[in-house]
């Protein structure tokens, strides 16, 4: 049963991350089993397991809702990412292995416009997942890498991937070259910059699509 719960949620968060199931809209249970091929109990302990982490909530005599994006959750996920993302770089810089570096910075250098939108997000992905998976506290681990998937909703959401691909790549490639060179506080400086910049065109385009 593990596996079916599993595999349910990983498609179920998947889609939910990726926009297929949009923000503010409503799961209908028939259709993810249908979808799924799973029976009942492991779609319920999947949106379960979603609802904990906040990527849904149940509505009562609605049903399970897609939780939204709205203007302070964006502003929320940057504010904490922003106090601390840095801060695991310029405390924790020197267990990023160089080797995984030196990967990433060939990764972010492949990259070409004709990308599709996959390898877009794991190439814009990669320096970020890396310095969370490097620090020593399996508890910030835990916690980063759930708020960092719900800043890829947001990235899907407003299309950050297509539009900022450039900008952003080049902006990696530079905080690496300060990691591999060990200078973690110009590191650390740079990733404050450049989050604070994606913070700024993130909530500017949020605006307005709402317009």
């Amino acid at each position: 049963m593990a596996g079916l719960k599993d595999k349910a949620y990983d498609i179920i968060r998947s889609n939910i991350i990726t926009c297929k199931y949009p923000p503010g809209s409503f799961l209908n249970e028939a259709q993810l089993l249908e979808e799924i091929g799973v029976s009942r109990t492991p779609i319920r302990e999947a949106l379960n397991k979603l609802e904990q982490e906040q990527f849904v909530r149940v509505v009562p005599k609605k049903g399970i809702l897609v939780c939204e994006l709205t203007l302070k959750e964006i502003s929320d996920v940057y504010q904490v990412r922003i106090l601390l993302e840095p801060q695991l770089v310029s405390q924790w810089g020197s267990y990023i292995p160089v080797d995984r570096l030196e990967a990433c910075r060939a990764l972010l250098l492949s990259y070409t416009p004709e990308m599709d939108l996959a390898q877009r997000n794991e190439l814009d992905d990669s320096l970020h997942r890396l310095i969370i998976d490097s620090n020593p506290n399996r508890y910030l681990r835990q916690w980063m890498s759930h708020l960092y998937s719900q800043n890829e909703r947001i990235r899907f959401f407003t299309g950050q991937i297509g539009r900022l691909m450039e900008r952003n790549n080049a902006e990696h490639l530079r905080i690496v070259d300060r990691l591999l060179l060990g200078d973690w506080q110009e590191a650390a400086s740079l990733l404050t910059e450049h989050l604070e910049t994606s913070r700024r065109n993130t909530l500017d385009t949020l605006l307005s699509m709402e317009k």
